[in-house]
């Protein structure tokens, strides 16, 4: 059995993570034009995925707080000196972004508009924190709970399409708990994989090109998750491997390996020192 947190997910969330096809009526707001391409970065989504697990656990409160070190722990990464330095530079870059970010979506016909993910998220004395925006806040915490293993998070950054394909199976596995084998056609799993070339890309001119920068990459990334024991899968024969609109349309069979609740990791044992924001916040959220 796989220990795994809790994750309040719902198309609000969930539509960050089809980057490659943003559902109808979805879109992001960015001030200032930040760049989109840090939102495709999974230590990017892991971070918001984390900290949206952290809103489940606060028991009311919209602020939360995450250790430093915790993070790399959780995104799979030891806790080295050069980890750190490597990471941090890229977290508040990640950071600088969710606290610019709003989006739309519609979900059973109710329009949301221009909703904020957080109304404040800082980096401080090495420990994230964040307060949620209430309208998100609100829409999450009443929306269905998902098991998000930890052996998802862990995966190494290195297998960049990995943690998407396996959130995405993990959605769609919530949405038809019914069934105990799934089915889910490859298309679908390629619009949460953005930095894998689309149909239109110029790439994809010959089947020794869509081999190699499309099928494998995919299957790569989809037999990580194997090995991770997120899920076993496989494809729906026969498969097409002439063109790419002919392997989008193939099928993926695939079982979501069972799963329990973990808490979150304990914060590190070291002490930190905090200013009096800090300390406010972080005792605040302990109460």
């Amino acid at each position: 059995m796989t220990e795994s947190l809790k994750l309040h997910q719902g198309p609000g969330l969930n539509g960050l993570f089809q980057a490659a096809a943003r559902p109808k009526g979805y879109a992001l707001h960015i001030p200032e034009r930040a760049p989109d391409s840090l939102l495709l970065k999974p230590d990017t989504l892991k971070l918001l995925d984390i900290l949206v697990c952290k809103l489940g656990d606060s028991r009311g409160s919209y602020r939360v707080g995450l250790p430093f070190e915790e993070f790399l722990r959780l995104a799979g990464y030891a806790v080295t000196d050069t980890n750190k330095d490597f990471v941090r530079h890229r977290l508040k870059e990640s950071i600088a972004l969710l606290g610019k970010l709003s989006v739309d979506w519609q979900e059973d016909q109710y329009p949301y508009h221009d909703v904020r993910f957080f109304s404040e998220i800082t980096y401080r004395n090495s420990c994230v924190y964040a307060c949620f925006s209430g309208e998100m806040a609100q829409y999450l915490l009443n929306c269905p709970i998902m098991r998000l293993p930890l052996s998802l998070l862990n995966i190494s950054g290195k297998s960049r399409h990995s943690y998407l394909l396996g959130r995405r199976c993990l959605v769609h596995n919530e949405s038809n708990k019914d069934r105990k084998l799934q089915t889910i056609r490859v298309e679908i799993l390629l619009a949460a994989c953005p930095r894998i070339p689309g149909p239109a890309s110029q790439e994809m001119r010959t089947p020794s090109a869509l081999e190699r920068k499309v099928i494998l990459p995919f299957t790569r990334a989809m037999k990580t998750l194997k090995e991770c024991g997120i899920l076993t899968w496989t494809f729906q024969e026969p498969v097409c491997r002439d063109s790419y609109e002919g392997f989008s349309q193939s099928i993926v069979e695939f079982r979501v390996r069972g799963n329990t609740v973990s808490a979150l990791p304990a914060e590190p044992a070291a002490k930190r020192v905090c200013g009096p924001f800090d300390s406010d916040w972080f005792h605040a959220l302990q109460g």
